[in-house]
Order: structure tokens, then sequence, then C-alpha cells
């Protein structure tokens, strides 16, 4: 080895052992060092630059939470690309060539190439401007209908089926504009291809980097577990930690790390606790479990050595308020809306199991607020911060918390599953809700209906907002219809007329004067909310913009779009588009602006809140957690692993001892994981995707799909016991069945009127059984013959899940308000089970491994509990604050695993 490669690996030697004794500057240099080298080989692989960079950002922190367990230190470097190699397997799908292993090559090796793919790239920076220069007058000659599936097909590389999809437009739609468009453009594929191919933008990783290092504490393995808060305070406290964070009530011992200060190249990241102005508490930030509280709650068993401990109080916040039988919670909820306090000091997030309130100068949790039985959907604070405001649409719901009470007031009255809205007067005396065409009129003070609007002009309502000086309210509709309405009064002043376009979100200036409008066609609206004129119109997204807001100097307007995932940012006085920020890789449901204008927070469908510079677009921070609507749950045969599937595609698996994510499988964007199943062994899961079936080896995290050769999207996988077979029930009406090693198609099931919904193997994987979502029968199918060998008929109603005993006697099957359970030998049935206090549906079933309990999710958010012989209610588990789509026993039968829409997991101990 040459004395440079020699100095080099003692320096990372040094780095390393700096880094594990706390000092986060050393990680800092090792990221300076590597990133260009890391970046390199990822975008060699994968092809696309952006990715790259979220792949290299996930390298480095994956590296940064696993440095402990790293035996020789020397071979940083090649353990380094190693781990870089793994994350682009996940994004290799369609790939013409395999990329070799990156463990059967040497560290130098890996080392120059990265280098000198680096070195190629720097060498062609001059070439791409130039492209790009070419690029931007190909594109500025065509429409912009033209333009995007142009940019789609080339840039993105999709297909003509994917864009139809992904624009809800035929297929021939998109191939008649592509035509059009190289007509236009004279020129032919290889060229466009190559022109548009060779865009690139600056890498820039490192800020990135450590902003999500700072959320982190390298701590050296221990052996004692860190203990859950168990339900910490009444709610009481609760709302003074949400809403008293002010300076009156807090201390900060240290000066942290600030959200609003500019990256530097290194962080220090210090501990910077805050408590209560109450000397008879401890220091709540400090505290770990409840020491008033023993049980089981505070679980004492040790932790698995190899592993370095997580950020003590970021574990720990996950486990707060859990439902009384529920032992671990994992994930925070799917994100609805973000709302800074008025001194921003705050940032609350209504969520899918309650409210996280955050503290943004250290970047911690405060409090979790769950009074909410249902998901929260609409928060607001006073223009004071002493009132907060929640509701949620699924009860009609909504509670004011009084900070300087701790005083709780629900007020009650609005229509279930109707948008809902909140907003308080500039005085902050008067909050006012707007539901399903009425606005109620609330005492901030003391919750007393002061007063009810009623008006067909304002059904359907989508926004609602004073005018700065009180004296108007306005309020807008999904069909872009802006009513105002004398808030003195209450009586109506004028109309401004809609677009007759779908309107997903609104958004009033802070001077009162324009009212914004993101509509479906991916334009934004403005107009002067005084004459009711279009003042202009703002372009950018493809479609759906669904998130507006101003900042608070009503100079820039920030709009998200469901479609493209991107932020942008505009001028409002000019209509000039200024910025594009880029980062989410699922929905961002809203935005907001800090109160004095630099920060604009995103809160997104993958999980994550990010903090842009208002300015100049750089990602300043990053908080993480949360999830999507959570469909699908697993435990793994071992008991070792419990898999969760969500709608952004992604599946996570967690430790269910410490309730500990060890790592997530990277997903498809355009399909939500919603049926996901363990092979016997443990060493492969299967989930359901766009493309087909994936198979993802859970140790290495590679994957490979498995088309299924269904017409349209399949609902349901399961896999036969001897892990030799999948299954797949489909929209084309069909059962298919694939060989799993080979890929080989075996046969197909053909009987059913509708889409296949449910379908699951006997023990003996002899027979499958099936159910549809719009029909009322059951069917046994022999797996060997593909013969229909029996019709269960006694549902009336809708049926979702069916699912075999262990001894493959019994059959359950849930639907609409009931539960059979059926004989199998007899195909009658023996037991049913009538729903009567339920809303509507039995969403999933699972039997314990011993058979003699029946777990049943439901969309009342519970999950119920049968004696399998005789159909005996044993037990209710609520807690959910969304329907259960899914649920799973342990092995060993004394945990129930269930996911919910709400966006969590949550683990049940169950009674003997």
């Amino acid at each position: 080895m040459e004395r440079d490669d020699v100095e080099m690996e003692r320096d990372d030697v040094e780095l390393i052992e700096r880094v594990l004794s706390g000092d986060e500057s050393a990680f800092s240099s090792l990221v300076q060092k590597y990133q260009k080298s890391v970046h390199a080989l990822v975008w060699g692989k994968i092809k696309d630059f952006h990715i790259a960079e979220e792949i290299t950002q996930d390298t480095f922190l994956h590296v940064y939470e696993k440095l402990s367990t790293l035996r020789e230190p020397a071979r940083f470097a090649g353990w380094l690309y190693v781990i870089a190699s793994r994350r682009c397997i996940a994004w290799q799908r369609k790939q013409k060539r395999v990329a070799r292993s990156m463990e059967t090559i040497s560290e130098e090796i890996l080392e120059k190439t990265a280098y000198a793919r680096y070195v190629s790239e720097q060498r062609e920076a001059a070439a791409a401007e130039r492209r790009r220069q070419v690029v931007e007058s190909l594109l500025e000659k065509l429409p912009e209908s033209e333009r995007t599936v142009m940019i789609l097909h080339y840039l993105g590389e999709m297909s003509c089926e994917r864009i139809s999809k992904f624009l809800g437009v035929s297929v021939n739609t998109v191939k008649s504009r592509l035509s059009r468009a190289r007509k236009r453009l004279r020129a032919d594929d290889s060229i466009i291809h190559e022109t548009l191919g060779g865009i690139s933008v600056q890498l820039n990783l490192l800020e990135n980097i450590m902003r999500n290092v700072a959320s982190l504490k390298q701590t050296p393995p221990v052996l004692s577990k860190p203990l859950p808060w168990a339900a910490l305070v009444s709610s009481a406290v609760l709302a003074i930690l949400l809403i008293g964070a002010s300076n009156q009530y807090f201390t900060r011992f240290q000066q942290p790390y600030s959200v609003e200060a500019q990256s530097e190249p290194t962080i220090e990241i210090v501990d910077a606790p805050i408590v209560l102005d109450i000397h008879s508490k401890p220091d709540l930030r400090n505290r770990v479990g409840n020491d008033m509280t023993p049980g089981k709650n505070r679980d004492e068993s040790p932790q698995r050595g190899d592993a370095p401990m997580e950020n003590r109080l970021a574990r720990d916040a996950m486990q707060w308020n859990l439902p009384a039988e529920a032992k671990a919670r994992l994930g925070k909820g799917k994100i609805l809306e973000i709302q800074y306090s008025p001194d921003g000091e705050l940032l609350a997030v209504a969520s899918g199991i309650g409210i996280w309130i955050y503290d943004t100068i250290t970047h911690r949790e405060v409090a979790l607020l769950t009074e909410h039985t249902n998901v929260v959907s609409t928060i607001a604070f006073s223009p004071d911060g002493h009132i907060f405001a929640s509701g949620s649409k699924e009860d009609g719901t909504v509670l004011l918390w009084d900070k300087r009470t701790g005083k709780q007031t629900e007020l009650t009255g609005h229509t279930e599953h109707a948008e809902l809205n909140l907003t308080f007067s500039p005085d902050g005396k008067t909050l006012v809700s707007g539901s399903a065409g009425t606005i109620r009129f609330w005492d901030a003070i003391t919750g007393e209906q002061k007063a009810t609007l009623t008006s067909e002009t304002i059904e359907y309502n989508k926004f609602i907002s004073f005018s700065p000086d009180g004296e108007t309210i306005v309020c807008g509709n999904w069909s872009g219809v802006i009513s105002l309405w004398d808030a003195n009064t209450r009586k109506h002043k004028t109309t401004i007329p809609g677009h007759k376009l779908f309107t997903w979100s609104m958004a009033l200036s802070p001077d009162g004067k324009t009212i914004a409008m993101g509509c479906e066609d991916g334009a934004i609206y403005l107009h002067d909310v005084n004459t009711g004129e279009l003042a202009s119109t703002l372009t950018g997204h493809v479609a759906d913009v669904n998130s507006l807001a101003f900042s608070p100097d009503g100079k820039i307007l920030a709009s998200a779009s469901y479609v493209n995932l991107t932020i942008h940012l505009y001028d409002v006085n000019t209509g000039e588009h200024l910025r594009t920020l880029i980062g989410h890789t699922v929905d961002i449901p809203d935005l907001t602006f800090s109160p004095d204008g630099k920060t604009l927070v995103s809160g997104g469908g993958d999980g994550t809140i990010r903090f842009y510079d208002a300015h100049t677009g750089a990602l300043k921070n990053m908080f993480t957690g949360h999830s999507e609507d959570g469909y699908a749950v697993a435990f793994s045969p071992d008991g070792k692993l419990v898999a969760s599937g969500y709608s952004d595609g992604y599946v996570r698996l967690w430790d269910p001892d410490t309730a500990k994510h060890i790592k997530t499988l990277s997903g498809s964007r355009t399909s939500s994981a919603s049926s996901i199943v363990f092979t016997p062994d443990s060493k492969t899961l299967a989930c359901d995707t766009e493309d087909g079936i994936r198979l993802y080896d859970v140790h290495t995290g590679e994957n490979k799909t498995l088309p299924t050769g269904h017409t349209g999207r399949f609902h349901s996988i399961a896999l036969s016991p001897d892990g030799n077979i999948l299954a797949s029930g489909g929209d084309d009406k069909t059962i298919r069945l694939h060989d799993r090693h080979t890929a080989e198609h075996k046969r197909t099931l053909v009987g059913h009127n509708h889409l296949v919904y449910s379908i699951a193997f006997s023990p003996d994987g002899k027979t499958l059984a099936s159910a549809s979502d719009q029909g009322t029968t059951i069917r046994l199918w022999d797996v060997d013959t593909a013969e229909n060998r029996m019709t269960l008929t006694e549902h009336t109603e809708l049926i979702r899940s069916v699912a075999f005993s262990p001894d493959g006697k019994t059959l359950a099957s849930g639907g609409n308000r009931l539960i059979i359970l059926w004989d199998i030998k007899t195909g009658k049935s023996r037991v049913k089970l009538e729903l009567t206090g339920y809303r509507h549906w039995v969403f999933c079933l699972a039997f314990s491994p011993d058979g003699k309990t029946l777990a049943s999710g439901n969309s009342d958010n519970t999950i119920r509990l049968w004696d399998a012989y005789t159909g005996e209610h044993k037990q209710t588990l609520a807690g959910h604050k969304g329907q259960v789509g899914s649920i799973a026993f342990s092995p060993d039968g004394k945990t129930v695993v269930s996911g919910s829409e709400d966006g969590t997991v949550l683990l049940w101990e169950i009674n003997p």
C-alpha cells in the first residue's frame, strides 16, 4: 500500500475515534472527504442526479448510526462504498446490465473508480452548461402539454403507460403529444434523449447530511434500554407544554443550534434541555419514563448490545400517550397540517394520532396531545398564542386549549366526515369554524357558541379566514367560489366566481387584498378581493396545486403539488417564479412560513417535515418519524421483525422487542404497499407494487420485481405455507399463481365477477380462499388444478377479508357488519358474529397461532378479539385514530401488531 493510502487510513481511524467520542465536527470532515466520491459512485449506478443526492445522504446517515459497529476502522472507505452500493440496489429497476457486487471489489478499486467518475463529471461541467442552453431552446418551442410529456419521458425515463397514469390522461393522448413534440423539434429520439439526458446540477450535500446528523446522538452501545415515557401528565399540563413554551415559561441553559441559522461546514450539537419554570418538577426533557407509573410502560428488558443507542428523547417520544393495552407505537402518524406558534418557537403538527408539538430551537418533541378520539385534521393558534384550537373532520369536534388555565373545552355541532376549517379573529376573541355549509362563531375564552351562519354558497367549505381588520370573513369552496361575509352582521357582502375547476387549496394574503387559488390544472389564480377581478395567473406545476402559503410580508407565495412533488416560490407582485424546492418523495399536504418569514416549512407524505431557507431555498433542517397511511403489517415467522407497509410505497422493518426502526426498504413512488408477507425462513419479504410483486432480501435490502400478469392493479398477495407459490388477486377479477423462485406463471384462477380483494392459503397449501370486493361470495380453489371446489354464499353484503385457522378446519370471512366462521368440510357457517355497533367494515382478520383467538381489524378504529370456537367477544383494543387495515399475531401468540390509516403501527400485549 502506498504512503498516501496509509495516511488516508490513519486519518480515517483518527476521525472515527473522534466521532465515537462525541466530536460531530469529525464526522463533518468524513462527509467532506468522501461525499463527492460516494455521489459519483451512486450517480453512475442509478443515472439520476437528484436521487443520487438522496441515496448519498441516506448512506452517510446510516454510516453515522452504525459507525460503532465497524470492527476495522482502517477499512472505512470500503465499508462506506459497500453501504452506498446496497442502497443503490433498491433503485436499479429495469436496468439493462447488472452491476458487480460491491463486496467482491477491493477498497482501492472502489475508491479509484468513484474518484475517476467524479473527475470525469467535473470535466463535463462546461459541456453540461451548453447542453442546458440547448434544452431550454428546445423546450421553449413546445406548448406546456407537450413539454410536460417530453420531460417525463426523457428526463424521468417514464413509459407512455406510466405517464398516462401519472397525468390522468389516456395512453394515446400521451403518445400523440410526444409525436407532435418530436415533429416540432424535428429531431429523432436519440438526439432528444442525448440532449435532455445531459442535464446536471451542482452537488451540495454536506449541509443536508449534517442537519440530519444533528437529530442523532452518537453513543456507544449500552446494555440497558432507555425506558419509554408513560402517559406523563394530565391534559392540563400537556396544554401548558403545548402553548406555554414562551420565554416566560421556559429557561434555556445553553444556546442550541438554531433552525434559522445558516449552515456552517461543521455543527456542534449541544444538549439544551427545556424545563418548566416549576421547581417541584424535574427536567422533563431528561426524564426517561414515569417514576410514578411502573408496569408495562417501564420496560427494563436489556437492549441488544450490538446496536448503537439512538437519541433517548426521540425514542421515548414515540411511546408517549400509548393506549392502555398497547406496549409500543411504531411511527408518529401521517402529517395533515402544520402551524407555527405566533412567537415562532413551537411547531404544531396535526397528525394521524394526535398533535405533535416541536420546539423549533432545540428540534425536540415537547408534547403529544391525543385528546381527540379521531384523526386531527386542522389546527390554529390565536394571534397572541394564548389559545390553541384543533379539530377533527371525522367526528366534527373542536377542542380549545387555554395555556393560562390548562383548560380544555370541547365544541360540538359540526357534521361528521365533512371538511372542517378553523380561524381566529385578529383580536383573538372569536374562533370561527366552518364545515358543510355552516360557519359557527365561538367565544375563544369560554367556548360558548355566539352565532351560526348557514348558506348554500359556503357548502363544501374548503377555506375560511378573517380579513386583517376583522370586519370580513372570506370563505371558499371546492369549486373555487369565494364568498365574503360581514363578520359583525353575518350578512353576505359579495361573491367571486370560480374558474369551473376543482380547487385544491386557497390562501389569503396578509393584507387581505389578494386571494390565491390552487387548481387542478396546475395553475394558481390570484384575485383582487375587493373587485373580484383576476389579477394574475402563476404557472409551473403540472396539475393539482394542493398547498399554498403567503409569507408574512405578503411578497412571496409558496405552492406545492401532489403531482410533481415540488415546492414553487413566486414573487406575488411580479408573478415571477423565484425558485423550485425539491426533496419530498410523496405528496406535500401543507406549507407554512415562520412568523419572521425566514423559513418555509413543509410537511410531506414521505414522513418528513422540512425547513427551507425562504430566500435561498436551502434545506436547513428536517424532522423525521412521521409516515403515510399504514395498510399492511406482518410478523416474520421467527418473531424478530415487524414489517409495515405504507401508501408511500415504502416498507419499514422494526424490532418488536425494542420498538426500534431497523431499516426502510425503498418503495414504488406510484404505488402503496398494501399487502406484505414473509417467507417461512424470514429472509425474504414480498409486497405489492404497481409493477408487480417486489421481493426484498430482508438483510441486504436487495430486491427484484416479479411481474404478476394482471391487466390492472392488484390488491392482495398470499404466499403458500412452503414459500414456493405467490398468489395475487387483482382488478381483472383473476387470481394468478407464480413460482416465487423462477417467476414462472403456473396458473390463473377465473370465476369472480369483480376485483379480488382478499386471498388466503390453507395451512396445507392445497386450497386458496378468495373474496371479491363487490361480491357476496367466497370461492375455494384447488391450487393444483385451478378448479373452483366450493362457493360460500351466506354473506348478504360485501366481503373484505378471509383467513384460515391454523388447523385448516375453519375459514373466517368479514365484511359489512358481519363475521362468519365456516366449517370448511361442509361449507356451512358455524358461527355468525353480527357487528351492530360498528360503523361500517371488518377490513382484516387473523387467527392466533394456537387457533383459539380470532382478531378483526375494523373501520371504527378498533381491533376486536373473539373466541374462535364460540364466537364470544373477548377483548377490544382501542387506540388507533384511523381505520385498521391490517393485523397479525406474533409467532408466540402474545402480541398483536396492527396497521392503520392514521399512519402508525401499534404493538398490543394480549391478555391470557
